[in-house]
């Protein structure tokens, strides 16, 4: 049986860009699929100018109605322990299962206060661009950016923003012993960093 995982609500902006998309997409869709049909009574043919035109249209709405939640966590995300590894679910998209064994390091950021130190911002910034330029493809998976959770599992960096970091970690070290973690506090002053290894 799965346990869940407390993770933190979705960010109020991108739930309202959740609600956007099919909101303004489907209507969109809809409409296209009546002009199609208008044009066919208005005497269109299959593979005219038109007929295509009709197409690129209507295949472009529903793409995007699909490809943005793909690429942009946009839904909520929800986490998981499962006997087979960590179980990461979101609507319109693949569920991941992580093995615990498979996990080579976790890196907790938190952002502790409203507004943080630039060092402390710029800090951040550079880890993630330094682990992008060596090759490694971030998996975004987050709910909020008040704490953020990356996973490096082989050549990927798997996002999430659980409620208690700390209890993850540590379930995450009973469940893989050789797990290195460690914990980055981003504050107004600077940045702690605490290396549970």
């Amino acid at each position: 049986m799965p346990e869940d995982i407390p993770s933190l609500p979705m960010m109020q902006r991108r739930t309202l860009l959740g609600y956007a998309i099919p909101a303004v997409n489907i209507p969109l869709f809809i409409y296209n699929i009546y002009q199609i049909a208008i044009h066919f009574q208005g005497g269109m043919t299959l593979g005219s100018q038109l007929f295509w035109e009709d197409m690129v249209v209507l295949i472009l709405t529903a793409f995007l109605t699909y490809s943005i939640p793909q690429y942009f966590p946009v839904y909520n995300s929800k986490y998981s322990h499962t006997k087979e590894g960590l179980s990461i679910k979101r609507l319109l998209r693949k569920d991941v299962l992580i093995p615990y064994k498979s996990i080579d390091r976790a890196d907790v950021f938190v952002k502790v206060d409203e507004t943080i130190d630039e060092e402390a911002k710029k800090y951040a910034i550079d880890q993630a661009d330094q682990l992008r330029k060596s090759g490694l493809k971030f998996r975004d998976f987050t709910n909020s950016d008040q704490i953020i959770l990356n996973l490096l599992v082989e050549k990927n960096i798997y996002m999430l923003s659980p409620e208690k970091p700390k209890a993850l970690l540590k379930e995450l070290k009973r469940r893989n012993r050789k797990l290195n973690a460690r914990i980055v506090e981003l504050t107004r002053r600077g940045k702690r960093i605490q290396d549970l290894s």
